[in-house]
């Protein structure tokens, strides 16, 4: 009975929904719709969006990671711009930093990636496809650990022992004392 009891008081992880903007076989991008910046005095909203990607440079051996972008959107005129974004390695280690230093607006129509998130923030629509993880981070790892499952490492290889070589022969220096 006390095990019963200590699970009843332990904490639940409640699970958020992530909304799916983009999904190739080497691309998730998802955008967190309670995590939208709403400001009281006008149109443009903010998100941040986060892509997880199975190689983060093109040709070479696959290097998965993710880039979190921070975009605002301006509801009104239908547009959007980036402001920042970070690329993070597959153990999150900080690689690129960049902030936006053009101010400049760009229309949302034509990009598909950016009409789907302007739905979810501008909209409140839901996207098509979701994912429901603890949180963001967990959703990275989960997804970067179903890459590796599709193409795993290749098998550890056996280690030869070392070899060991026969001592000098001769007098030692211990030895060689008067």
């Amino acid at each position: 009975m006390i095990a019963c009891a200590a699970l009843a008081a332990a904490p639940v992880a409640r699970a958020t929904t992530f909304d799916v903007v983009r999904s190739e076989p080497g691309v998730v991008t998802v955008v967190d719709p309670t995590a939208v910046e709403k400001p009281a005095d006008g149109e443009v909203r903010r998100a941040w969006s986060v892509s997880v990607q199975k190689n983060l440079v093109s040709g070479g051996p696959q290097q998965p990671g993710y880039v979190r972008t921070l975009n605002e959107y301006d509801c009104a005129a239908w547009k959007i711009r980036w402001r920042s974004f970070f690329v993070y390695s597959r153990f999150g280690e900080l690689m690129i930093h960049k902030d936006n230093d053009d101010a400049g607006w760009g229309p949302i129509e034509g990009n598909v990636e950016a009409a789907a998130s302007a739905r979810i923030v501008c909209d409140g629509h839901e996207a098509g496809a979701v994912y429901s993880a603890s949180s963001i981070g967990s959703l990275v790892l989960t997804l970067m650990q179903a890459w590796d499952a599709e193409a795993p490492m290749p098998p550890l290889q056996p280690v030869a022992p070392p070899v060991k070589t026969p001592a000098a022969k001769g007098r030692s220096k211990a030895s060689s004392r008067p």
